[in-house]
């Protein structure tokens, strides 16, 4: 099951990015940028690696920003302190302390606020 990402915040700009996306991408989706620059979900096909965050949903071949930290709102809820994933969801999710698969990208402060930040170095797109 994917989790919806209800709202980002506490986000700077000045060390976030922007990448094409080669998907159809959700707002708060966990993303890698591949070799081929292009911005991808972080899904059942590739889960070892994750750069960021979108910051807006989006179409193939839209330009998208990539946070690298933030504060989420998941509409799910979390276990309050602990450890939030990527996930290996197909279709791409926004992370979650639920899924228990992908990469640790986090943890949860309150039963739907997550604190993110993207694991450096990140791995290979």
């Amino acid at each position: 099951m994917a989790i919806v990402c209800s709202g980002i915040t506490g986000y700077d700009v000045r060390v976030s990015v922007k990448a094409v996306a080669a998907e159809a991408l959700t707002y708060g989706e966990s993303v890698r940028i591949s070799t081929d620059g292009l911005a991808y979900a972080v899904d059942n096909g590739k889960s070892d690696v994750c750069h960021g965050w979108v910051l807006e949903s989006c179409a193939a071949g839209d330009m998208v920003t990539i946070v690298n930290k933030c504060r989420m709102t998941v509409d799910t809820a979390q276990t309050i302190g602990a450890r939030a994933y990527t996930g290996a969801t197909a279709g791409g999710s926004a992370p979650s302390t639920t899924v228990g698969t992908g990469i640790i990208v986090g943890y949860a402060w309150q039963a739907n606020k997550l604190m993110l930040v993207a694991p450096v170095p990140a791995a290979d797109g």
